[in-house]
């Protein structure tokens, strides 16, 4: 049987393969986040799929100090309960990501896999071989796409060892996991 702690090792792991391609790509472009507000990328309808990332992100959340976890659930809450009052009003639709402050994420170092690929163009094939691309965020096709027109990360790996990690998660639960925005997870107060 597969429990978290089994979990979280192979998911820092995958991380850091996603980490280093990310970052040997950002490097070859010049290719920085830095100085964005993260409104196009930090939305609040940012959605995780898997056991083992809700997981990480509430262990993740319980390493902030008191007052910046206080004001992360307060954001979460407030951003849930706009979502169920109206989803498409400006309550709810202007908001960024509850980890994001001032265009920095708490949570940096347990920011999930979505996180950790943004921005950067990318393709992956899926089971049936069919092959999905993005040309990455706004800022990437302004400023870099002209210069590195070419340059994609291949995120196939990277999604087929999740799918295992979480299969082995459904195992272990009997129960697939409900797919939970950043908010509604950290909101939750569950105890993954």
């Amino acid at each position: 049987m597969t429990s978290g702690d089994e979990l979280i090792p192979r998911l820092r792991e995958l991380y850091q393969l996603m980490d280093q391609a990310y970052a040997a790509l950002a490097a070859e472009t010049g290719f920085s986040c830095r100085g964005c507000d993260g409104v196009a990328c930090c939305t609040v309808d940012v959605t995780l799929y898997t056991f083992a990332e809700m997981l990480y992100l509430r262990r993740g959340l319980r390493t902030l100090d008191e007052d910046r976890r206080d004001a992360v659930l307060q954001r979460s809450r407030a951003m849930v309960a706009a979502r169920k009052l109206d989803p498409l009003g400006d309550a709810y639709r202007q908001s960024v990501c509850a980890l994001n402050f001032q265009g920095l994420c708490s949570l940096y170092h347990y920011r999930p896999m979505i996180c950790r690929l943004a921005g950067i163009p990318h393709f992956f094939v899926r089971p049936n071989g069919d092959q999905r691309e993005s040309a990455g965020c706004a800022r990437f096709q302004r400023e870099k796409s002209p210069t590195y027109p070419d340059v994609r990360l291949d995120r196939t790996r990277f999604y087929r060892t999740m799918a295992e990690i979480e299969i082995d998660a459904v195992r272990a639960c009997g129960q697939r996991t409900i797919p939970l925005t950043i908010a509604q997870t950290l909101e939750s107060g569950i105890i993954l």
